[in-house]
């Protein structure tokens, strides 16, 4: 093939991909919240009855979570909901109603080892954020070391939590 019909193939496919790029649109910053304090200083509380234990529950767990909003987010988010039944301390999903988050109004995700990961959805069902809150933050409280909780007949019923909430638009 002659150099002139190789430059000129090579543009004639380049070329149209050169211009998608240059006249895609800029992605949209997200905001980034704090929801409960942060690792050092948790605010945030969450509660569960019966508490969580090392046995899988037997039956869905109602669960609520509230902690002060701060960075590009301001107020008071709530989560009311429950744990699925087969769920530990250490892993299980979740699902909840989410208000005082312009926007978001249910929240679902899944524990893994106390590290609790969500997706943050609109009323239309779309995903508009995500939430990373850990709850191994009373880890380093003298009265629940460790999640000693767990292993009690009460199991973990309640404590302290903090979060970073990402939200795409």
């Amino acid at each position: 093939m002659r150099p002139r019909a190789i430059v000129a193939i090579v543009a004639t496919t380049i070329a149209p991909l050169l211009i998608a790029v240059w006249s895609a649109a800029p992605a949209v910053a997200a905001r980034t919240c704090t929801w409960g304090g942060t690792p050092l200083n948790p605010t945030g509380i969450f509660k569960q009855t019966p508490g969580a234990t090392n046995t899988p529950s037997t039956e869905p767990a109602p669960f609520s979570a509230t902690g002060p909003l701060a960075g590009d987010c301001s107020g008071t988010l709530n989560y009311r909901g429950f744990v699925a039944a087969g769920s530990t301390c250490a892993f299980g999903p979740f699902e909840a109603k989410a208000t005082g988050l312009p926007d978001v109004v249910r929240a679902a995700g899944d524990n893994i080892s106390g590290l609790v990961p969500a997706l943050l959805y609109d009323k239309a069902g779309n995903v508009v954020g995500s939430e990373n809150p850990q709850l191994v933050t009373d880890g380093t409280e003298e009265q629940n070391f460790l999640f000693t909780d767990c292993s009690s007949p009460e199991g973990l019923k309640e404590g302290h939590f903090s979060s970073v909430i990402e939200l795409f638009n």
